[in-house]
């Protein structure tokens, strides 16, 4: 009888054991059974009746086809109860079976064998009751973004990120570079967060954000308040830790950040005379001042755009991760908070995106949301704009290996970074609210959309997928992004000659692809989000979910008479 104790993950190798510790358990007592009678023939005695040893199998562990599920801690104690009960009589048994078989002559093997199994059975008991004692601990987080400790309120049964954290550690075969940092982490050591983050970066790991996210609830108030102060720009811009705590830790860097590149500047102003800034000849501390005058920038840039939220019936802002200094800068602001939200959706921007010039994208995320909201029936809509990676821009990076716009390779850096970033919307979310995510690329952000649809199985990225003004999504088909075809979306404005491109993939346009197009006007390349346009309504219906309203473009039917030889 399976009740589903304890789903995935380490269920899978914990049953087996379990499943081969019964087998030879039964085998032991049958033969210890096999051995007296043959005794008691020997010996000139009538055969007894012939015993034989059966255990059903009967099990509340199961892989889970999906991945890991989580446990119902009701009935994972049920389980840690019948394996202490069963572990002390295993024990005394395989003993008094030994000396019984010694006393008798007959082979031993069966006493140490039961033995074992009970010296098991005890081990699992400790094991299972440490982690159990752990996950049961959690509780909600709290207002200010910590966890706090004490029974787990109101749920029977805790969800896959926080069981998967204590759970899947105990059955890692092989060493485990995530692992080995959250626990230096745990104990204090904020630079090995910096190793999490770059795996983040990589993308390989779809599991890693649901670990981190059990760490963070997990840790210690102590810990938590140790780390969050000396690194809250590196804390908060982990994948997997509550929107609302990365918002409150980014905002507060972002004030460090804004107050360490003043002092800065003002120190090599001081430094180089004011005349350096005034025209004359460049010089090194001219172009460092500069340098650092365009990070204060991006600092100024987001906190405009942080400002609109809560301003004019838009909901509060909430800044999911910040970077004045790397490349172009990495900034991820969303409108209304994506873990309690019904319809989720991130904007990821193409073709010379830079934080210090993003005004016009957080405001496409701000009007997405808008449009969105209007049909969202009551739900909650979250509308985040995504600039998270380095675009290619107008500069000699146009030409560079990697960074040109005439190539994939930003994209591909870019994806890694992407499906990283929801993996960690998916591993906060609020269980209790169904929610559908829908992603929109636009221009070669596309390119990055499609390529990290690609790196995760399907149906574990995206709800819908929306690319407007693409040159392509890195795939020849529709039906290879993993939504299914019907959840591919492409709009492409009528005087927009880079969504006829084609060049990486297949036209995302063309019929050919399997997309379904939607009707997206007669603007340029920059003028899908223009208030009221076409595109504009098409993208929100998409995200609301409204399928049934969206303008599509149907292709006429043909008959053989009308197509050329």
């Amino acid at each position: 009888m399976q009740t589903n104790t304890w789903v995935g993950g380490g269920a899978s190798h914990f049953t087996k054991e379990l499943f081969s510790h019964r087998v030879r358990l039964q085998r032991a007592f049958q033969s210890a059974l096999d051995e007296i009678a043959e005794l008691i023939v020997r010996q000139g005695g009538a055969a007894p009746p012939q015993l034989r040893v059966i255990t059903p199998f009967q099990t509340s562990m199961s892989a889970g086809a999906g991945g890991f599920k989580g446990i119902d801690t009701a009935q994972m104690e049920l389980l840690i109860r019948e394996l202490d009960r069963a572990g002390d009589p295993l024990l005394e048994a395989g003993s008094q079976l030994q000396n019984a078989c010694s006393t008798l002559c007959v082979a031993p093997g069966a006493g140490p064998a039961i033995g074992s199994i009970g010296a098991w059975a005890e081990t699992q008991t400790r094991d299972l009751r440490k982690r159990l004692e752990t996950i049961t601990r959690v509780t909600p987080i709290a207002e200010n973004g910590l966890p706090v400790q004490g029974p787990f309120l109101g749920m029977n049964t805790i969800g896959a990120g926080a069981a998967a954290y204590g759970l899947f550690g105990a059955f890692d075969t092989e060493p485990n570079k995530a692992r080995d940092l959250l626990s230096h982490a745990s104990g204090g050591d904020a630079k090995a967060l910096e190793g999490i983050l770059q795996l983040q970066r990589q993308g390989k790991d779809a599991s890693l954000a649901q670990r981190v996210s059990a760490w963070w609830k997990t840790l210690s108030p102590a810990t938590a308040k140790e780390l969050t102060g000396a690194a809250p720009g590196l804390v908060g811009s982990l994948n997997g830790l509550p929107s609302a705590t990365r918002d409150r830790l980014n905002r507060t860097f972002l004030d460090q950040e804004e107050k360490r590149l003043t002092t800065m500047l003002s120190g090599l102003r001081e430094k180089a005379g004011w005349a350096v800034f005034s025209g004359e000849a460049r010089t090194g501390l001219e172009v460092a001042a500069e340098r650092i005058s365009l990070m204060l920038k991006r600092v100024q840039e987001v906190r405009a755009a942080l400002a609109k939220g809560g301003q004019n019936g838009f909901p509060p802002a909430l800044l999911l991760a910040f970077d004045a200094v790397n490349a172009h800068g990495r900034a991820v602001v969303s409108y209304g908070d994506p873990d309690r939200a019904h319809n989720i959706t991130t904007y990821v921007p193409g073709f010379t995106t830079q934080v210090e010039a993003g005004a016009a994208d957080f405001d496409r995320a701000l009007l997405t949301w808008t449009a969105a909201n209007r049909l969202a029936d009551g739900k909650q809509t979250a509308s985040i704009a995504w600039l998270g990676y380095d675009a290619p821009q107008l500069d000699l990076g146009l030409v560079t290996p990697g960074h040109s716009v005439a190539a994939d390779g930003a994209a591909a850096k870019g994806a890694q970074e992407l499906v990283s970033f929801t993996d960690g919307l998916h591993a906060t979310h609020d269980f209790a609210v169904p929610a559908r995510l829908t992603m929109v690329g636009h221009s070669y952000g596309s390119l990055t959309t499609g390529k990290a649809a690609t790196l995760r199985p399907p149906g574990t990225f995206a709800d819908d997928l929306v690319f407007v003004g693409s040159p392509g999504v890195g795939t020849s088909q529709a039906a290879e992004l993993g939504t299914g075809r019907d959840h591919v979306w492409v709009g492409a404005s009528d005087n927009d000659p880079v969504a006829k491109l084609g060049r990486f993939g297949g036209d995302p346009d063309s019929p050919e692809f399997g997309a379904t197009r939607f009707r997206a006007g007669e603007g340029g390349h920059s003028d899908y989000w223009m208030d009221r346009s076409d595109s504009l309504r098409n993208i929100s219906r998409v995200v609301a979910g409204k399928f049934d309203e969206v303008q599509k473009i149907f292709i006429p039917f043909l008959r053989p008479s009308d197509i050329s030889p």
